[in-house]
């Protein structure tokens, strides 16, 4: 217990430190390395998002990206109004539970491959929807955001601090889910649907209500990215590639666990960033020949690779010193 307690001790003062430095980077870098960490936090936040659904219910959201453009649409389109940013997210987060409501109970019927599918199906249609309804979204055109008038350097720091807020926000709930009622409750329909039904598990309540929460908050990060962009359209904001690469970054860094999509997002990007520099035309076969290794030695995700070796690393000493 005493060990256990020094343990817990010591992380949580590195999750400190590591918090302090975040806070502190922004006034000691330059513009284009806090693009790059906000981008980070941003995908953390999505990979978050679908890990809540990939790590916990076991189902895999491919089209989870149609709330980052729903998100994204629904704050140009509000903000285009003379709506103030903050009412033009929120009414995205409603845009987004009304549609997994709405759709929840036939698509989360689905299991495997076949909830891919209709969830890549679904943003398709949405998609469509967007590009055709030119009257309200601009159709090909995509949206232009009101021009916040702050010099670049300080809009730079705006969108670094409302990501990194974003993200602890997801982390936050990612933990206040997983030790609620809830959290037990996914995770038991993740392991055994037709058991836990049979033991009163609610399953198209907890199924539903997990999809709403991760597609609330992948609509908020495509509601702050809208904004820190300026200008959205239906081919940046619903590219299935970004439900992709956050998947991809979830599987890196370690499925079902509170910070394995964290470190997974900060791996992906700073290595998309560095093999871009150098190896311009080869750039995605290098990236995906990478993520595909660590997949396949790491099966469990670099976070979970790392706290084995250091935890076979003290049973081996610990080993040595009681034989000796």
């Amino acid at each position: 217990m005493f060990l256990d307690s020094i343990k817990k001790k010591s992380s949580n003062t590195v999750l400190l430190l590591v918090l302090a430095a975040l806070l502190v980077l922004p006034f000691l870098l330059s513009g284009y390395w806090i693009r790059l960490i906000t981008t980070v936090f941003m995908f953390a936040v999505i990979a978050k998002s679908i890990d809540l659904m990939m790590g916990y219910l076991g189902y895999v959201p491919f089209g989870n990206v149609v709330f980052f453009g729903l998100g994204a649409y629904s704050a140009g389109i509000g903000m285009s109004h003379g709506m103030p940013f903050i009412v033009a997210m929120l009414i995205g987060v409603l845009v987004s539970t009304i549609i997994c409501i709405l759709f929840g109970t036939p698509v989360l019927r689905l299991r495997g491959h076949y909830f891919a599918v209709a969830s890549i199906g679904l943003n398709g249609a949405i998609m469509a929807i967007a590009l055709n309804a030119t009257g309200l979204t601009g159709g090909a055109m995509g949206i232009i955001f009101p021009v916040i008038s702050l010099p670049p350097d300080m809009i730079n720091k705006v969108f670094y601090f409302a990501m990194l807020l974003l993200m602890l926000l997801a982390i936050g709930i990612n933990v206040i889910i997983i030790r609620s009622r809830i959290g037990f409750a996914i995770r038991s329909i993740k392991s055994n649907e037709d058991a836990a039904r049979s033991l009163g598990v609610n399953t198209t309540f907890y199924k539903t209500a997990t999809w709403v929460i991760s597609a609330s908050l992948t609509s908020i990060a495509g509601a702050v990215y809208g904004y820190w962009m300026s200008y959205i359209s239906t081919v940046d904001v619903f590219n299935i590639m970004v439900s992709v690469t956050s998947i991809l970054m979830v599987l890196l860094g370690g499925v079902g666990t509170i910070l394995g999509p964290i470190l997974g997002a900060g791996i992906f990007q700073v290595l998309s960033e560095v093999i871009w520099s150098y190896f311009l035309e080869l750039h995605s076969g290098i990236l995906g020949i990478i993520t595909i290794l660590v997949i396949l030695f790491l099966p469990r995700g670099v976070l979970t690779g790392l706290r084995e070796l250091f935890l076979n690393r003290a049973l081996s000493k610990k080993a040595v010193k009681t034989n000796e």
